[in-house]
């Protein structure tokens, strides 16, 4: 299948999901404040979702600066996705479990994640806290992760989803020409693997997403502000100090993040990847791409549930 008709099949899974789940005014939280770019094209497709929405938007914020104040019970909780639902990323999971007790009777609605526990008593422990909120939808990207919510939560509460960024605008995405060079997209944070030395023996470019080889000063910036907000604002009062950080990192940093990334991506032909959203925006791009896995099985799981059709994807070990 064409890059367009999968785009356009997956986005209508999306849709046709969450359409009917959106049913009031929301806020959209636990955006990602920082610098890398996958979760950004996630905020990024969201956002072009959302604007579909009959629904306005009330509120946004990350982990330091959401409006943790009185809601009203019609008031809809969207919380960002991405693959940080378990044990190695504390800030959202933890960031999510204070909503939860925060708003009981708020509906919750959780957008596709993949979901990995280091530790299974964890991961039952968290899972059966989320469970015990009655208007809790967990939105999962991969089959594996719908197995697991499910165990915890009713079946009928959790969506097997692709990814937000299935959802960007068409006109967002500008293609470059063929430039005959390859790129090798190696992690280098905690879901870092080991790559196969024949791929490093080619000639090609040897790169994490750009923002990780060298931190931008907006994004130092951005970093900065956020740690100060996390000292000053407590109680989750929305200071101006939090509505500057919400004006920057979505005026100023989001568009800085994604023209960064399809930039980058451009100007390759063929893309080796560890990074799932390395996969999908040289996807989005038109680009040729072999797909690796990250540390615990992420890319493939999400390669089995939703990119098989895909002509442009093969799929190797490293």
């Amino acid at each position: 299948m064409n890059v367009k008709d999968l785009k356009r099949k997956l986005q209508s899974v999306i849709e046709s999901n969450l359409f009917p789940l959106i049913d009031n005014d929301y806020v959209y939280w636990d955006l990602p404040y920082h610098l890398n770019i996958g979760d950004t094209l996630i905020w990024q497709g969201t956002l072009d979702f959302l604007k579909k929405v009959s629904f306005k938007c009330v509120g946004v914020g990350n982990y330091t600066t959401s409006d943790m104040q009185e809601l009203n019970k019609e008031t809809i909780i969207l919380l960002q996705g991405g693959g940080n639902f378990g044990d190695i990323y504390n800030s959202s999971q933890n960031f999510r479990k204070k909503i939860v007790e925060r708003y009981p009777d708020n509906k919750i609605i959780i957008l596709p994640q993949t979901i990995y526990f280091e530790s299974k008593i964890k991961e039952e422990e968290d899972l059966l806290f989320f469970s015990k909120h009655k208007n809790l939808y967990l939105c999962v990207r991969d089959q594996l992760s719908y197995e697991i919510a499910c165990r915890y939560l009713e079946e009928e509460k959790v969506l097997l989803l692709p990814d937000m960024a299935f959802c960007l605008k068409e006109e967002k995405l500008s293609k470059n020409m063929a430039t005959g060079k390859k790129l090798l997209m190696k992690r280098i944070d905690v879901e870092a693997v080991k790559v196969n030395e024949i791929y490093l023996t080619q000639k090609i470019t040897c790169s994490d997403w750009p923002t990780f080889e060298k931190e931008p000063i907006f994004c130092i910036l951005l970093r900065y502000l956020n740690g100060l907000n996390r000292r000053i604002n407590k109680k989750h009062s929305k200071t101006m100090m939090s509505k500057l950080i919400d004006g920057y990192a979505t005026n100023v940093v989001r568009p800085k993040l994604i023209k960064a990334g399809i930039d980058f991506i451009n100007e390759f032909d063929t893309v080796y990847t560890t990074r799932l959203h390395g996969c999908i925006l040289s996807l989005l791009l038109d680009k040729n791409i072999v797909l690796l896995d990250n540390s615990y099985g992420k890319n493939t799981a999400f390669y089995n549930a939703w990119l098989k059709e895909s002509d442009n994807i093969k799929v190797e070990s490293c």
